[in-house]
């Protein structure tokens, strides 16, 4: 037997020679192991140290650039005056069928738009998550499955055996951030399409949190700049979904166990300002405060814990009267005065949602008091002043607020309601949003004197999250 560089799956893993026996080796099959012969693309080869081109790397002008474990590019440092020639175009996607093709464009121009609030953040996605899919056949699948969810033609079996084997691939070592995008995007596929089967989203949430468990107890691999930000992005999308779920979910929060806890320490550090994260459209206070009230309404919650939680939203809406948003490092610039004012509404919006979650879930006001309603003009005042927009907007980010906003909405209230989440439907073509709509409709016509609509969905047997 004799060492080959072709040899299966896990004689190449092992480092052991293997006799190349198609379709099981005499390793694998005296061992009764699954017998795969697949081929690595490894983007960037070998290191120009140990290749022909080992000189460059003495000039100075050539830095690797490491994005993944495992994965990397060179490039220059400088910008030569004279134009660079290609001879020949190299195609990323030739390897792709058609409506692989199809899917992945419609991602990257019409689909990804669906979460981002603006440009800078659309691009960034996309510059993170193509190059990634390209070598994970799940993440791959996730991504085709999302954009078919923007095309109405959900298909997502597929991306389900490729999850598994990359997941049972992870003893010997994985791509951890393929890995999260994956659960990240399937679940935004599961919502955006209406949560045809119920819990499915929340399993895909439940599985990104046994990753990022799993690097914060150092089992994943070894990390680069590019990956820390990655993994930075994830780690937000995760928060961000468990927040909404603490504050609209009809079952209890995903962060019960924890109580709920997150804040701006544990998540950002002690002295990090309060930002307005883009990705959410509300800060990062703001979203403690939401797994605080997801806690506390599956629990005997106190008056003077709704106290508490009633003083803290206050605090942060008497704070944003007087100041501007404040943003991560290097998006405001990015920002026009507008984008600004609109992200400023779209946290208010978040903070009355708070407020009428409060009211309603934990101290039991009954819907027409004026604290709540005087909560749910102020929201459809935010959505109608941001306004639908043909550009990304924070506009695309009020499906919650509106919702919430009209579960409490009475009379022309009601109707205006209506016709933003007709108008955001209409804009960002999200099955989800149609499903807020609807089940709006339902619970205004069906809804018993006294029953919140958390009460409504648990009765209707409705595993639903407006995002």
């Amino acid at each position: 037997m004799t060492r080959s560089f072709t040899g299966c799956k896990r004689c190449k893993t092992r480092r052991q020679k293997c006799d190349e026996q198609r379709p099981v080796c005499r390793r694998c099959q005296a061992a009764g192991a699954k017998c795969q012969y697949i081929t690595n693309l490894y983007w960037g080869g070998r290191g120009f140290s140990r290749s022909s081109f080992g000189d460059c790397m003495g000039s100075g002008n050539i830095k690797k650039l490491e994005y993944s474990r495992g994965e990397f590019v060179y490039t220059t440092t400088e910008v030569s005056s004279a134009p660079a020639r290609l001879t020949r175009t190299v195609d990323p996607f030739s390897s792709l069928s058609a409506r692989q093709r199809t899917l992945l464009h419609h991602f990257i121009n019409d689909a990804s738009r669906m979460t981002a609030c603006h440009l800078r953040m659309q691009d960034n996605l996309c510059k993170m998550l193509i190059p990634m899919a390209l070598q994970s056949p799940a993440l791959l699948c996730a991504i085709a499955a999302l954009s078919a969810v923007h095309l109405q033609a959900l298909g997502t079996s597929q991306f389900q055996s490729y999850f598994r084997e990359e997941i049972a691939s992870g003893a010997h070592g994985y791509n951890f951030n393929a890995l999260l995008a994956t659960a990240r995007t399937l679940c935004l596929a599961e919502i955006h399409a209406g949560a045809k089967y119920p819990n499915s989203w929340r399993a895909h949430v439940e599985g990104a949190k046994a990753l990022i468990t799993s690097l914060k107890r150092g089992t994943s691999p070894p990390s680069t700049p590019l990956a820390d930000k990655f993994q930075w992005y994830l780690n937000r999308w995760y928060w961000g979904i468990v927040s909404l779920t603490a504050l609209t979910g009809n079952q209890p929060s995903i962060t019960t166990s924890d109580k709920g806890a997150i804040d701006r320490v544990s998540f950002q550090g002690s002295h990090a300002p309060d930002y307005l994260d883009e990705y959410w459209g509300f800060t990062v206070e703001l979203s403690a405060i939401f797994c605080r009230i997801g806690s506390l309404a599956h629990e005997a919650c106190t008056e003077a814990e709704s106290a508490a939680v009633d003083f803290s939203i206050r605090r942060l809406m008497d704070h944003a009267k007087d100041s501007p948003p404040v943003f991560y490092p290097g998006v405001v610039e990015d920002l026009s005065v507008e984008y600004i004012y609109n992200f400023k509404l779209c946290n208010e919006a978040f903070q009355h949602s708070a407020l009428i979650q409060l009211h309603r879930r934990l101290r039991k006001t009954p819907t027409h008091s004026p604290e709540i309603q005087r909560s749910v003009q102020r929201i459809l005042e935010c959505a109608t002043l941001i306004g639908p927009s043909a550009g990304l907007s924070p506009w695309v980010m009020l499906n919650a607020p509106l919702f919430i906003a009209g579960c409490e909405a009475h009379g022309k209230e009601r109707d205006l309601a209506r016709q933003l989440l007709s108008a955001l439907y209409s804009t960002i073509r999200v099955p989800n949003v149609l499903l807020s709509l609807e089940f709006l409709e339902q619970y205004w016509a069906q809804a018993r004197i006294g029953e919140d609509w958390n009460q409504f969905a648990g009765r209707m047997q409705l595993d639903f999250i407006p995002y």
